[in-house]
């Protein structure tokens, strides 16, 4: 089974007129930072600074998006409640240059096999990643350890992917990165020709990382293609999906559910609570099947019994929700900024 778990951030709700106002430095020379990204993580709702180091952006009320300050070759510093925080004098550390680290294991794998398991697992392996590519895939390192049967990747930089499906050019910061594997017997196989003998079987991976959108051609944002794409798109994400969850719609908009094979009534099994701005949605079982109304078929898999979903149908609590099928196979690239809005 191939399992996605991504870190998803909440979406602003209602725009206010508060602004959120500032000034970014070098730590070590004390100079002002021109072109620092200040945004809001996940959303499309950002800015730069200017020649001298200052940024205004608008405050979206109820907000829980983790707001991000970064620049290239500097530690990026992410505040989860902006609008009380003083950024009048913020101070980013230069990175300092870090040693390759010594493995005991050999890495076997060759760099275009990872790049292979990377690229699929990471942008999604639907139509849309076929109009993705990364930019700079050179920056993003990649080690299979044998002996654990993991391959992990990192980058000291933003990973770039132009979506040409969706039209964004997604800047996505990468935290962690891991594919687990397990060994295939050789015992009773026979490979012949210049065939690679297989020796691992994917078993699952995930991602955690933080996403920041804009337009990859902003000649193109109001092309009737590009809508239909997006709200295409939308239609069959996961945030639409616990969305309609949080929200009563599930089976009104053509979703069925399935536990043990057996459709079962969702009401039966899932209880939505508004809490505040939030919902809890308690289920009454660990694990799911979900069809949707094309019959993309997905799985859910809970460590807890309760999710915790905005609503724009993020899973706050992320770590506790894993998904497989259709969902899973989605990845970055049928990822949509979380301020994005059906018309």
């Amino acid at each position: 089974m191939n399992f996605k778990f991504l870190l998803l951030l909440i979406l602003p709700l209602s725009l206010s007129a508060q602004q959120i106002k500032g000034t970014v430095y070098d730590a070590v020379t004390n100079e002002t930072l021109a072109s620092v990204n200040v945004y809001f993580s996940g959303t499309s709702k950002g800015t730069i600074t200017d020649f001298d180091g200052n940024f205004e952006i608008p405050y979206y009320d109820n907000s829980q998006s983790v707001f991000t300050i970064s620049l290239l070759g500097y530690v990026s510093q992410s505040f989860n409640d902006p609008l009380h925080t003083d950024f009048s004098n913020i101070r980013l550390q230069p990175k300092v240059g870090e040693l390759p680290a010594v493995f005991l294991n050999p890495d076997p794998w060759s760099r275009e096999k990872k790049e292979q398991y990377f690229i699929k697992q990471f942008l999604g392996t639907t139509l849309i990643a076929k109009q993705c590519t990364i930019l700079n895939l050179d920056k993003v390192k990649m080690r299979f350890n044998p002996s654990t049967g993991k391959m992990i990747a990192f980058a000291q930089e933003p990973v770039l992917i132009e979506n040409r499906d969706l039209n964004y050019l997604v800047t996505y910061d990468l935290t962690d990165f891991e594919i687990t594997f397990e060994s295939i017997s050789l015992d009773n196989m026979r490979i012949t020709g210049d065939f690679e003998t297989p020796t691992h079987r994917m078993v699952s991976s995930f991602f955690v990382g933080s996403a920041f959108f804009k337009e990859l051609d902003e000649s193109k944002a109001n092309k009737g293609w590009v809508k239909r794409h997006r709200k295409r798109a939308y239609k069959v994400s996961e945030v639409r999906l616990f969305k309609l969850m949080a929200l009563g719609e599930f089976e009104k908009e053509g979703y069925k559910l399935f536990f043990k094979r057996k459709k079962v009534s969702f009401d039966k099994h899932v209880r939505s609570r508004k809490r505040g701005d939030k919902y809890l949605l308690d289920f009454r079982e660990t694990q799911y099947d979900i069809m949707d109304s094309k019959n993309f078929q997905s799985a859910i898999y809970l460590e807890d019994p309760t999710l915790i979903v905005s609503g724009s149908g993020n899973v706050i609590n992320y770590h506790v929700l894993k998904t497989g099928g259709f969902v899973s196979y989605l990845k970055v690239s049928g990822m949509l900024p979380l301020d994005y809005e059906l018309k």
